[in-house]
């Protein structure tokens, strides 16, 4: 008898811990078409890795898309400055306790990309504008661009732990793609990329209970196989998904 309430009570746990709620359902303020949609087999399309929400955990979440490389507002409250060699000294032990990282590809999280249209604007016109905004001056037109949505699913990270822990820079995430070559063996894709200048950039922090969430593209390529997530010696689920094999070989030659 006691075996058999063992055994219930073992089930029991394994049902809620099933049934935890991981990451959002991600809502837009935009109406995107999926079937309109964009792929890319360029692991450096979207280099960098922008903050798309932070804050608790919820069932729903209603964003607008954070398009700013090196500040976001909504990380306002979890940018950290003071004692910069501590925190630099932290962040790059690469070492984290109670942080959990969670990849949905059931999820279609569209990526914007925004590009000046060459079409309807030269060179010569489109600097002569931006020299005019940094003069303070109004422009009689506005910059023509061509925005374009690709593919995507999110990446949430969660600290589940009681002390705040540094996640990235400015308004990027420090992951880092790996997958599994055709020797089954891991390999880094990319490190945590980095800024060309880092003036003014400062760390942020995901505090206790909260939720980071990061979208990533869904790459095509001619070779299927297994991917997750780092964050230091923190690793995500594993996906599946395709790339193109020479990232994986140019990695390993490295």
């Amino acid at each position: 008898m006691k075996g058999c309430l063992n055994v219930l009570l073992l089930c029991f746990s394994i049902a809620l811990f099933s049934q935890e709620l991981y990451t959002p359902r991600y809502i837009y303020s935009e109406t995107i078409q999926n079937d309109s949609l964009k792929n890319t087999d360029n692991i450096y399309f979207f280099y960098l890795k922008p903050i798309q929400y932070i804050g608790n955990l919820k069932k729903e979440i209603t964003l607008e898309y954070t398009e700013s490389d090196r500040y976001s507002k909504i990380l306002k409250n979890n940018y950290r400055s003071s004692n910069f060699k501590e925190l630099n000294k932290e962040f790059m032990s690469r070492y984290y306790e109670g942080i959990m990282i969670f990849v949905d590809t059931t999820q279609k999280t569209p990526l914007k990309r925004k590009e000046l249209d060459t079409l309807k604007i030269s060179s010569e016109e489109y600097d002569a504008k931006i020299d005019s905004i940094n003069y303070g001056l109004k422009i009689t037109h506005p910059i023509p661009y061509i925005t374009t949505y690709y593919d995507g699913f999110p990446v949430t990270i969660r600290n589940v732990g009681n002390r705040e822990s540094i996640i990235g820079f400015g308004n990027n995430a420090a992951l880092e793609l790996e997958a599994l070559d055709k020797e089954n063996i891991w390999q880094k894709i990319y490190p945590y990329p980095h800024y060309s200048c880092g003036t003014g950039i400062q760390f942020f922090v995901l505090k206790p209970g909260e939720i980071a969430t990061v979208f990533e593209p869904r790459l095509n390529g001619n070779f299927h196989t297994n991917f997750r997530y780092r964050l230091g010696n923190i690793v995500s689920n594993e996906f599946e998904g395709n790339i193109n094999y020479n990232y994986i070989k140019q990695e390993r030659s490295d």
